[in-house]
């Protein structure tokens, strides 16, 4: 499947049109990038038993604003959105490096969701899973993928213990965020999952499929774009996974249409499989949905 690929200089200008401008609306303190150290003493992949893996995730605190500096006074913090772009997971952060130019979904919108209060952080594959030709491909169901997300999570709620933390997934992407509902030890505290991974019954893939999302308590918002023509992401097995959340305490669909001429693949996030030309009123259902303000 092919969730991930180039894309046209004509996209690639119009993604800095549209990051530019979030920057410009968000009120916010300036990112730093965070990175959580792995140091099981096990090979993974080509290291030596002794190499540590590092996970960076880049980090928006609207909270931290300084009136002096940044002219605004802080935002109260609502809750911690943990960000999964889809594809194959891999950014590549460099130390130090605070923004990205990934057009996936939840990554183009992390300036949006953390002006209405949230803690952002957007989370890259672990360094080794970045020298992998295929990152995160067929390994977000693994144990190494685990322990990543077990560290990122433990970091994120030593640093923020009075808030609750939402798992935010895209595509490929919603495979990591439901594992943190699942196997992670506190588990995430919501989930939201947009195009979610359920797999083309054609092609045998690693799909949500093979995830006991049935068990899992936490709130849950599944989105999708009734446009969605990527085999993988059907909208309709969206609202029968929705079906599956039995125990969730609160678990809702919620399906939009509209929004520009695609400008990449269907399985690409420059398409209604991105939620292409309405991003904003998507992070508007989804604030709205974790604030308990009003049903999406």
């Amino acid at each position: 499947m092919k969730l991930s690929s180039t894309i046209t200089a004509v996209s690639v200008a119009l993604l800095s049109a549209l990051s530019s401008t979030a920057q410009a609306q968000a009120p916010l303190t300036g990112p730093v990038l965070q990175q959580v150290v792995i140091s099981g003493h096990r090979l993974r992949f080509n290291g030596t038993l002794t190499d540590p893996a590092i996970v960076r995730y880049i980090l928006i605190d609207p909270g931290n604003a300084d009136p002096t500096t940044d002219g605004f006074t802080p935002l109260e913090r609502i809750a911690v959105l943990v960000l999964y772009i889809g594809g194959n997971g891999t950014m590549g952060f460099t130390p130090g490096q605070v923004n990205t130019g990934s057009p996936n979904t939840v990554a183009r919108n992390r300036n949006h969701l953390a002006a209405e209060g949230f803690v952002v952080a957007v989370v890259d594959a672990a360094d080794d899973f970045n020298a992998r030709s295929n990152g995160l491909s067929g390994r977000r169901l693994g144990p190494q993928h685990l322990e990543d997300l077990r560290a990122v999570m433990a970091d994120l709620r030593s640093r923020y213990p009075n808030l609750p933390i939402w798992a935010v997934g895209h595509s490929r992407g919603t495979l990591s965020a439901t594992v943190t509902a699942l196997h992670v030890d506190p588990p995430a505290d919501g989930l939201v999952l947009l195009s979610s991974l359920t797999g083309d019954p054609a092609i045998p893939s690693e799909d949500l499929s093979a995830l006991d999302v049935e068990s899992i308590r936490s709130p849950a918002l599944i989105v999708s774009h009734q446009g969605d023509l990527c085999a993988f992401t059907n909208p309709d097995d969206s609202r029968a996974l929705r079906k599956r959340f039995v125990v969730s305490e609160r678990a809702k669909f919620r399906d939009f249409n509209g929004g520009s001429a695609p400008l990449s693949d269907p399985c690409d996030p420059l398409a209604p499989h991105g939620f292409f030309g309405i991003d904003q009123k998507v992070i508007e259902a989804i604030a709205k949905w974790i604030k308990h303000r009003e049903e999406p």
